[in-house]
């Protein structure tokens, strides 16, 4: 009779380690994670996507001024770069010699077209909008009240021309002094547009069309 109850407490056993043996072998095991190098130390200069690292996840980039995705704007071909931007930045009027993308990941960047460094032209580029800029386009951006992230899409080599010019026409030159804006021409929306209402978005934008466009029949 012992026998017998040792037999069967054995059977029983065997048949809890087969059963948990064959749910060890159906559950899906988590992928393992593929061997990635490290984080350049200069962004700026080594693409994080390459044909070796064809992906590139969100963690892998440490936002801090230019990250370069892929390519290199220095030199011909296609290139994809990151920029994190400050509050309250600005870049004077310029030209770029190659087409630029500009699609913006956080925050809104507000762009500007021309020399002189004008407000009230300043027209915003909302969170997950994007901006193309053809060649040769001269225009300014800022920042406004909050952090930017831009992703700028183009192909290479890309060279920066400075051209900011007063309200005279007289040549400023590129790291200042710059002109003084008057008083009452400093346009008061440059904070998250998505605090203004549509109408008053909608009157903006209006105003600003119908100023460029007076501007161009008086030329």
């Amino acid at each position: 009779m012992e026998t017998l109850r040792l037999a069967r407490a054995l059977l029983l056993l065997a048949a809890v380690w087969l059963s948990a043996t064959s749910a060890l072998a159906q559950t899906p095991q988590p992928r393992p994670a593929p061997a990635r190098p490290a984080l350049a130390t200069d962004q700026a200069s080594t693409p994080i996507v390459d044909s070796a690292h064809p992906i590139m996840q969100i963690d892998e980039v440490s936002m801090k001024g230019d990250t370069l995705v892929y390519g290199d704007p220095t030199k011909p071909g296609v290139y994809v770069m990151r920029r994190q931007i400050a509050a309250n930045q600005t870049t004077r009027p310029h030209f770029d010699n190659q087409d630029r993308w500009i699609t913006v990941l956080k925050g809104t960047l507000w762009i500007g077209k021309g020399d002189v460094y004008s407000p009230d032209k300043l027209l915003p580029v909302r969170e997950g909008g994007v901006a193309y800029l053809h060649a040769n386009t001269h225009y300014f951006t800022t920042t406004g009240t909050s952090e930017v992230i831009l992703q700028i899409n183009g192909a290479g080599p890309v060279k920066s021309t400075h051209t900011e010019v007063d309200a005279k026409g007289q040549p400023v030159p590129e790291n200042g002094p710059y002109p003084v804006i008057a008083a009452g021409s400093r346009r008061p929306t440059q904070a998250d547009p998505d605090l203004i209402d549509p109408d008053q978005q909608d009157a903006l934008e209006r105003e600003a069309y119908a100023k460029k466009q007076a501007e161009a029949k008086a030329k």
